[in-house]
């Protein structure tokens, strides 16, 4: 009998268990299974996890345990978490864990773990003095705005969790983001605001990212339209930067330059100084919260077994609908408002970790991560859901609702709540031609009619999906869910085994876009490609 590899078992018991599968509705996977609600989910505090819904057995759960462990899931968790250099093809560690707690770090990595502690002090206390007006402009006068500039990594996560945290705002200050190119924009925002009262923050790791160096020259010409002083500049300007000697050439005093790091990816940076606008809108209490929410999963991450580890078990359950399923899709739906730039946050985070068609030693791959998408429930409710629901597509669907909402509108959290539970029973269980069809005749339509609209009205349901509910929309919790998908991502690629920290692709689109920059500015296209040479010319630049 030939030997058969624990890989080729593992995949042959997967197939299997799949086959099972699709013979069966999710509705008669818990009539097969009544404790099924009971058996699996996952309450890691503040995040419970219901997957009871997906297409999945023991046996499955099982087998994706078992690659995990052969994939060396653990060993590679621990060793970035210890700083080894994970990210081999650009040879760096992997640290933003260290951001919020760096204990773990201390021992392999002293010297870069007091440094981040270092910083993370100086940062709050940073902020603690633009508070309580310690820290003032060139006039004298307070605070009372921040543009931050930045793009990618630099702009999703503060925007992000600036909506999602907006309750815990506990300052005056105003924070205005900067991250497209479009003039109209900084027009709109420098009309209304007053250089002698306005912080600008410049956040780019390289110095060099030219949409962020074009808003910030627009924005320092507008400054310098009202104080051309280097001393005002040096009191109105931050820089968040891996190159701290370009931004003080630039004119920024360096007690107003915070460091960022090459072990820090941008989609992964908001723990650090990127995250600095946040903590002046929510003050450095709800900021140090928020990296405790996301230490607290680290730590669950870093010692729960395999088979009760949250960001472990996601991964493999879209592991498994990717490779097995075949679904190429996830679609995140947040049932709250303050959340509704998480769908946005976490394709930066997913795509471009895991957007990779060759794994870690440059074999082609058939699949990696998904492609992302998502909007706020319940205004999704009236766009797309319907091709969920009569549609061909299928897709992977996580559902976020917090247990608590306003307490002002307590039966409008009811009613999100029913409608986000509502809709992944509907997708579940769906409505069958029959029971379209008795509904219709129980409201008196005459047989013949009821006959044929059944046929539309039918639902086929059988869409799995998680659902994961916070208890409520708290610094902590939001913390703790933004670690939770940056893991599961992390785990994803462990099971593709392709490199999550690189973006070699983002930087081709850097590289090509200075080459269309060079050929607007002399006006020689001759070496660009005949449509770009053709729209070149039609938009007459």
């Amino acid at each position: 009998m030939p030997h058969i590899s624990i890989e080729q078992r593992l995949h042959n018991s997967l197939l299997d268990a799949a086959q099972d599968l699709q013979k069966l509705h999710l509705v008669e996977l818990f009539q097969l299974q009544p404790t099924r609600a009971e058996i699996y989910q996952l309450n890691i505090a503040p995040i419970y996890l219901d997957y009871s819904k997906q297409r999945i057995n023991q046996q499955a759960l099982d087998s994706l345990v078992e690659l995990a462990e052969h994939k060396q899931l653990s060993q590679a968790r621990d060793a970035m978490f210890h700083g080894e250099k994970i990210n081999h093809t650009e040879q760096r560690a992997v640290l933003h864990t260290a951001l919020r707690n760096s204990q773990r770090l201390s021992s392999h990595a002293p010297d870069i773990a007091e440094e981040i502690n270092q910083t993370k002090q100086r940062m709050l206390s940073f902020v603690d003095k633009i508070l309580n007006q310690t820290l003032r402009g060139f006039t004298d006068k307070p605070i009372t705005d921040v543009i931050s500039i930045g793009i990618g990594g630099s702009f999703f996560g503060p925007k992000m969790l600036q909506s999602a945290l907006v309750e815990y705002q506990t300052s005056n200050i105003n924070v205005h983001y900067l991250a497209n190119i479009d003039g109209a924009q900084i027009k709109q925002l420098l009309a209304k605001l007053n250089p002698a009262t306005t912080l600008v923050i410049v956040a780019s790791k390289s110095w060099t990212t030219i949409e962020t160096q074009v808003n910030a020259n627009a924005v320092m010409t507008w400054f310098k339209g009202q104080f051309s002083e280097q001393a005002a500049i040096e009191k109105h300007w931050v820089a968040l930067t891996a190159k701290p000697e370009l931004a003080q050439a630039y004119g920024i005093a360096p007690e107003y330059i915070f460091p960022l790091w090459d072990f820090v990816g941008g989609r992964y940076s908001v723990w650090s100084a990127i995250g600095l606008p946040l903590a002046l809108s929510i003050g450095s209490k709800a900021f140090d919260e928020l990296l405790a929410g996301a230490a607290s999963m680290d730590e669950h991450f870093c010692l729960a077994p395999l088979n009760q580890n949250m960001p472990v078990l996601l991964a493999l359950i879209g592991y498994w609908q990717q490779v097995y399923l075949g679904y190429n899709n996830l679609m995140v739906l947040p049932y709250s408002h303050g959340l509704k730039s998480l769908p946005a946050y976490l394709q930066q985070l997913d795509m471009e970790s895991n957007g990779k068609s060759v794994n870690a030693i440059g074999d082609p791959i058939a699949t990696s991560g998904p492609i992302l998408w998502g909007a706020e429930g319940t205004n999704c409710q009236h766009s797309f859901m319907q091709l969920l629901h009569q549609g061909k597509q299928q897709a992977m669907i996580d559902f976020i609702v917090p247990a608590k909402g306003e307490t002002l509108y307590p039966e409008h959290h009811k009613m999100m709540i029913a409608n986000c539970l509502g809709q992944a029973q509907a997708l579940m269980q769906g409505k069958t031609e029959q029971q379209a069809f008795d509904e219709l005749i129980a409201s008196n339509m005459p047989t013949e009619q009821a006959k044929a609209l059944a046929k539309h009205k039918a639902m086929p349901g059988n869409t799995g999906s998680n659902t994961l509910v916070l208890e409520s929309l708290t610094p902590y919790s939001v913390g703790a869910l933004l670690a939770l998908y940056e893991h599961k991502i992390f785990c994803q690629g462990i099971l593709f085994g392709i490199n999550s920290f690189d973006q070699w692709g983002v930087e081709l689109g850097k590289q090509l876009g200075n080459q269309l920059m060079n050929a607007i500015t002399t006006k020689n296209s001759s070496q660009l490609d005949p449509s770009t040479q053709a729209l070149l010319k039609h938009i007459n630049l």
